[in-house]
């Protein structure tokens, strides 16, 4: 007959229950990571990185055009221009009512930059969409005038182009494979089309003329607006939607977390821990006893000695060092440099021992707290 192994039922138990905390840890932790890939290393303002956008947001504020972030859509801007820019897919996917609430804001008197091929639903809801196909990083120089190309003579824009739907585009880049700007008036507003984000990253901003189309193109008409909220630093919505993955999978394991702490503060594991024992402190009767007797002996020093070291280890034991007991009782501070200078002398007179004696007990009963 096999002999089964003894398992306790309480460290089964815990067992159970780091192994639960782990793996929801561990799903946290994947949470996060999805998260965190909110175009960090793309096209935002907040990334040093080739593709982001920080050297064109610090230059736009040195220049004086106050630049600002959109991390929100519920309400848009009063005026000015939101830039809405990325290399690759859009961390946050864009609704088909955010996409609306871009255009209504268009047409009536906005301003939307697009930079990248990743914005065909606001392009879309504008009535205002293209094709999209990719040729070569060449240099290009403006084909028509143009605001957005004043003082531009060459411009390094990227392989993306655009092959507009209707004739109602201005093409302003322009090479044998399509437009690398487009410009068109919608409604009251305006849409200006970037191809590529490259001309606006912080690799491309230095070349050729690509900071002049820059500033002319992101901040030619009021406050300008880097969205922000689609490349997942949101700040509308509900909480948990601005939580994001990660910090909803953080909340899940805190939420576990507590409810296991109150299903635990009920039980333990194991007996319970006696209390320590406390030694009896000496009472006041028995320190007057031992004075008394030194002094019947003419011991003055030996007494006033054993009363300074009892005042020593009740401070000691209170405290964990005489320093901090001093500052806890200055009385005892005075009782034992008193203690000192009568040490100090060849002979100790009747009265001073009484008096310095009498100190030192008065302290350790306030530090013992012995009353009487």
């Amino acid at each position: 007959m096999k002999r089964r192994l003894p398992i306790d039922s309480r460290l089964a138990t815990a067992l159970a229950v780091t192994l639960a905390i782990v793996v929801l840890y561990a799903f946290a932790v994947a949470g996060a990571s999805r998260s965190v890939k909110s175009g960090l290393d793309d096209a935002t303002t907040f990334s040093s990185a080739p593709a982001g956008y920080k050297v064109l947001y610090r230059y736009l504020d040195e220049l004086g055009y106050g630049p600002r972030t959109l991390q929100q859509f519920e309400a848009m801007p009063e005026t000015g221009t939101v830039l809405i820019a990325t290399s690759q897919p859009l961390a946050k996917p864009v609704t088909a009512g955010e996409a609306r609430v871009l255009a209504s804001w268009v047409r009536g008197g906005g301003r939307a930059v697009f930079a990248g091929p990743f914005v065909m639903e606001f392009a879309r809801a504008l009535d205002a969409s293209a094709d999209m196909r990719f040729g070569q990083d060449v240099e290009l120089r403006p084909i028509m005038p143009s605001a957005y190309v004043r003082g531009v003579t060459a411009v390094m824009p990227g392989s993306a182009r655009l092959l507009p739907n209707d004739g109602r585009w201005a093409e302003i880049l322009k090479d044998g494979n399509g437009s690398a700007m487009m410009v068109r008036s919608v409604g009251a507003g305006e849409v200006v089309w970037l191809a590529d984000s490259y001309a606006l990253s912080n690799d491309g901003i230095a070349k050729a003329d690509n900071a002049q189309l820059a500033v002319l193109v992101a901040a030619s008409r009021g406050p300008v607006y880097f969205d922000e909220y689609h490349h997942g630093f949101a700040r509308g919505g509900g909480i948990l939607e601005r939580l994001g993955a990660g910090g909803q999978s953080a909340l899940l394991v805190f939420a576990i977390g507590v409810a296991l702490m109150l299903v635990a503060y009920g039980r333990r594991l194991g007996p319970t821990i006696g209390v320590a024992e406390t030694p009896v402190a000496r009472t006041s009767a028995y320190i007057d006893s031992l004075a008394g007797l030194y002094r019947k002996a003419g011991a003055r020093r030996e007494a006033l000695q054993a009363l300074a070291d009892g005042l020593t280890r009740a401070l000691i034991r209170r405290y964990g060092s005489p320093v901090m007991g001093r500052k806890r009782h200055p009385s005892a501070g005075v009782a034992l440099e008193r203690t000192q200078v009568l040490l100090g002398r060849e002979s100790i007179a009747e009265e001073e021992f009484v008096q310095v004696a009498g100190m030192l007990a008065r302290a350790r009963r306030e530090v013992e707290g012995i009353n009487g």
